[in-house]
């Protein structure tokens, strides 16, 4: 092999061996990508729990406005709300 074609093999191989470097971990490359790519995972996740949460308060807001057991039910447990004829009794711990 002559030195000419030597010269011109190993600028071959360095120019490939230099895309893909620039490929893999240049500016926006596979490795960008897949960073990106599990980005998108978790906020498709996320996105997902949040979907939750908006048809359970949206179920919560309908039964405000149409369950009065359900509203009861919230008065007695959130705000310690008592029946007209109901009576409380409260007993101290011992120390």
């Amino acid at each position: 092999m002559t030195t000419k074609r030597k010269i011109v093999v190993i600028t071959a191989i360095l120019v490939f061996f230099s895309f893909l470097f620039v490929i893999g971990l240049g500016d926006r490359g596979a490795v960008d990508l897949y960073k990106l790519h599990l980005k998108k995972v978790r906020l498709d996740r996320s996105n997902l729990e949040q979907q939750k949460k908006n048809r359970d308060l949206y179920r919560s807001i309908q039964r405000l406005k149409t369950d009065l057991e359900f509203i009861e039910n919230i008065a007695r447990s959130e705000l310690g709300m008592v029946g007209k004829d109901e009576v409380v009794y409260q007993f101290r711990q011992k120390k």
